[in-house]
């Protein structure tokens, strides 16, 4: 997994860009530590450029979640696409995270 972060109007976007797995796990804790900083009150992971996540990676993103309703940061998911997209529904992270197109 690689990530980009950029600025918006409100926060920070993340862009999570191939594969996105247990390997993954320091690289994303860079990302839950932003989160946990409570600088940006809205975080948006846009997962357009992410062609496959784990088991693990699903952990993940609920601590991500987790530490988001705890600091108050509006965390939402971008954009994901394809066997992404179709796991993060099955999984009913639409009932954790916000989508957005």
């Amino acid at each position: 997994m690689n990530y980009k972060t950029s600025n918006i109007k409100d926060g920070k976007e993340v862009l999570i860009s191939g594969s996105f797995t247990f390997r993954d796990h320091d690289t994303f804790f860079e990302v839950v530590s932003m989160i946990k900083s409570g600088e940006d009150k809205r975080i948006v992971l846009n997962m357009s450029g992410c062609d496959f996540l784990d088991s693990a990676a699903l952990g993940m993103l609920v601590i991500a979640h987790d530490e988001a309703v705890a600091k108050k940061v509006n965390l939402s998911i971008k954009g994901p696409q394809g066997k992404v997209k179709d796991v993060l529904f099955a999984a009913r992270f639409d009932t954790l995270y916000n989508f957005e197109d």
